[in-house]
């Protein structure tokens, strides 16, 4: 994966579903985020690592009942 198709996932993310994270998680792509921004290269286990992170399966959104 490219590191702007990486940056975009990560910002997408970041924006869309926030709130879904663990604190690691939101750590780890806040941290990853800034790096791509300052144009710094990322490992190949953090790649893997953000991937996975990326990939996990999101609860789905229960629709609220009207009474």
């Amino acid at each position: 994966m490219k590191n702007y198709d990486l940056f975009i996932k990560i910002n997408d993310a970041i924006l869309l579903e926030f709130d879904v994270f663990k604190a690691w998680e939101k750590t780890l792509l806040l941290n990853a985020q800034n790096q791509l921004m300052n144009r710094c290269p990322i490992s190949e286990p953090q790649m893997e690592l953000l991937i996975k992170v990326l990939e996990k399966k999101r609860p789905k959104k229960r629709k609220k009942r009207r009474v």
